[in-house]
């Protein structure tokens, strides 16, 4: 998943410049931008279990009743129970929906480590960080604003414990940026 989405109510200035622009969605209250996309397709939603890539989509955690337990059936998949458990929430094949942002805020609430295994998980933290993704996403999607209590906030103390955020580079495909607590969450790759 490459990209982002603002959304602005109508007039409100961007935070990036127009020309980043992929996709204007514009209804009555509201503007989204999607930013930075390298592909953008619209087609209509009948078509969306014909797609090759869509078809292929983990569930839609902002569906009005997603199959949870096929989200947490495909993070068990035997081929990720090596991956950690950031990157297994990244993959849009499990469940569909948490980017980077969300991860974050996910694993913080969690209180999980970014770097646990999937195959050191049971079914039931793994359920939970599904629903957690889920009310994060519906939280967002009703106010436009998300907590954030990690994301972006390295350096800044933790809300629950106050000890410093850290950073650092996660992931073997796309590394992403991985905020977490080393006192809520447990000690990074390097042990601190």
């Amino acid at each position: 998943m490459h990209g982002s989405w603002h959304r602005y109510p109508p007039g409100e200035r961007w935070r990036r410049p127009p020309s980043r622009a992929r996709l204007v969605l514009e209804v009555p209250g509201s503007v989204a931008v999607c930013f930075d996309a390298p592909v953008v397709e619209l087609f209509e939603q009948r078509v969306e279990p014909l797609h090759p890539s869509l078809s292929a989509l983990g569930p839609d955690l902002l569906a009005p009743a997603p199959d949870l337990e096929d989200a947490v059936r495909r993070l068990r998949d035997p081929a990720r129970a090596g991956w950690t458990i950031a990157e297994a929430l990244l993959d849009q094949r499990a469940l569909a929906g948490i980017g980077n942002e969300i991860k974050n805020e996910v694993l913080w609430q969690a209180s999980l480590s970014p770097w646990r295994r999937v195959g050191d998980l049971d079914d039931a933290a793994l359920r939970r960080l599904v629903e957690l993704g889920r009310d994060v996403l519906r939280q967002g999607a009703a106010t436009g604003r998300r907590p954030v209590h990690v994301y972006r906030r390295a350096g800044r103390p933790c809300p629950r414990c106050r000890a410093p955020i850290r950073v650092e580079h996660q992931g073997l495909e796309l590394p992403r940026l991985t905020f977490w607590c080393p006192v809520c969450q447990g000690p990074g790759p390097d042990g601190r």
